[in-house]
């Protein structure tokens, strides 16, 4: 990724932001947009998906901590603490859900599947850091991955059931994390594997539309 200036980032995503529903990713090196910008109109079209999903994936990151940030430090227990960040990254996400599909979509039928990977794995990582985790070696890695488990489980019913409420992503984080206390680490992981697998099923059998 070239390195872009505060007002180039900015400019780029509230202009994805506004028109992520019009514009074809199958050829979006071709949108006036992209052409006319001289800092990304020599990428490739597999190249400027990247970019631009790498934008999109940090700013939710940054707007994930600034809503998190003052509330944060007013709970003690950990595992409050990973609830309450569950909690308002879905939010975040249940905002802009029908824009984070297509991306990953688009990154899955393009081969990318590894950068979607990355991404629900960077979710666990910074939920675990910003609940002061200090773990190492085995325990860190462990962690993270029955925490990535936990996410794509929930993410995956607020991609698909247009009906679901705050209340029911809350009860199914409760139900959740309650749950890993009472299976091995096996079957853990067991489930996450699974998870991923029913997860790039979804995303495979998606058409392409207008607009995709």
């Amino acid at each position: 990724m070239l390195n872009l200036t505060k007002l180039e980032k900015e400019k780029i995503l509230k202009y994805f932001y506004k028109n992520y529903q019009n514009i074809n990713f199958d050829n979006i090196d071709k949108d006036d947009f992209f052409k006319k910008n001289t800092r990304l109109n020599f990428f490739e079209k597999e190249e400027l998906l990247l970019a631009v999903s790498s934008l999109v994936f940090e700013d939710l990151d940054k707007n994930f901590l600034k809503e998190t940030k003052s509330n944060i430090n007013k709970i003690t227990k950990t595992n409050d603490k990973i609830s309450f960040l569950l909690n308002k990254r879905f939010q975040l996400e249940a905002r802009n859900k029908n824009l984070i599909k297509k991306i990953f979509i688009h990154l899955i039928r393009n081969n990318n599947s590894n950068k979607v990977l990355n991404y629900i794995y960077s979710v666990a990582d910074i939920i675990w850091k910003i609940s002061s985790d200090r773990s190492v070696d085995f325990n860190y890695y462990t962690k993270r991955l029955i925490l990535s488990s936990v996410y794509l489980k929930i993410l995956i019913l607020i991609f698909y059931r247009d009906n679901l409420t705050e209340k029911d992503i809350e009860l199914e984080i409760q139900k959740s994390l309650e749950h890993i206390k009472l299976v091995s680490q096996f079957k853990i992981k067991f489930n996450f594997l699974k998870n991923v697998k029913e997860f790039f099923s979804l995303f495979s059998i998606q058409k392409a539309g207008r607009g995709f």
